[in-house]
């Protein structure tokens, strides 16, 4: 057994719970900012010998637009945090980040939350706290659907791709776009779903040409044996 297990309970035993310090003053609830999370466990994996490096699985970015008719960019991250002992051994973990800027520091905010959440689940910190960051609110209109766009787009797709697509979209039923864009979908599986059962049926009547021609091949062939036997 590695080094990192014994380790990582021992840093558990010293994180004590950390106080909502900080306040949204929009929404008016307290929370714990990322700062303290890292003045807190800083000292701590070094005295047990524990480090982190952090990995970007994945990303997802897209622009929102606020009620009042600003821009927003979203960002979300998907992280593998790895802590490692003196030893070489080291645990895993991956988690989500999201975060949103009006500028250009979305996907810094989302990793922050990301890195922040790792160390609150691995450790058992508590927390009641909502995502990052805490201080900011922000009112979104719903995402802009492009239906044109997303029909000539949807029209070029396979059947294999229909589903991972309209997951993709990421509309629910209240979004005001969602009928339109269902039947798109829809529309689109139709038309492969009797494209597929043309190409099928005529599959059929070429196999049952096929024998039938061997059929009558053969019965010619029997009688024109025949008749030279007479």
């Amino acid at each position: 057994m590695g080094a990192i297990y014994e380790a990582m309970a021992a840093i558990m035993a010293d994180v004590e719970a950390l106080g909502k310090d900080k306040r949204n003053q929009q929404q008016g609830f307290n929370y714990r900012g990322v700062d303290d999370v890292y003045n807190t466990m800083h000292p701590i994996l070094s005295k047990h010998g524990v480090f982190m490096t952090p990995e970007v699985l994945g990303q997802e970015r897209d622009e929102r637009t606020t009620t009042k008719g600003g821009t927003l960019l979203y960002s979300r991250v998907t992280m593998r945090y790895t802590f490692w002992a003196k030893d070489g051994s080291s645990v895993a973990c991956s988690v989500v980040g999201e975060g949103m800027d009006s500028g250009d520091k979305a996907t810094n905010k989302a990793m922050s939350i990301a890195h922040k959440y790792a160390l609150f689940q691995c450790f058992a910190i508590p927390t009641e706290d909502m995502p990052d960051p805490d201080a900011e609110s922000h009112s979104v209109a719903p995402k802009v659907v492009d239906l044109k766009a997303l029909a000539a787009e949807v029209n070029k797709l396979p059947a294999s791709d229909l589903e991972a697509r309209w997951f993709k979209l990421g509309i629910s039923k209240s979004h005001p776009n969602y009928q339109q864009a269902a039947t798109i979908f829809q529309a689109r599986k139709h038309e492969l779903d009797e494209a597929a059962k043309q190409k099928a049926e005529a599959n059929i009547e070429q196999q049952f040409a096929a024998v039938a021609g061997k059929n009558i091949a053969g019965l010619a062939r029997d009688a024109y044996n025949k008749g030279l036997d007479g």
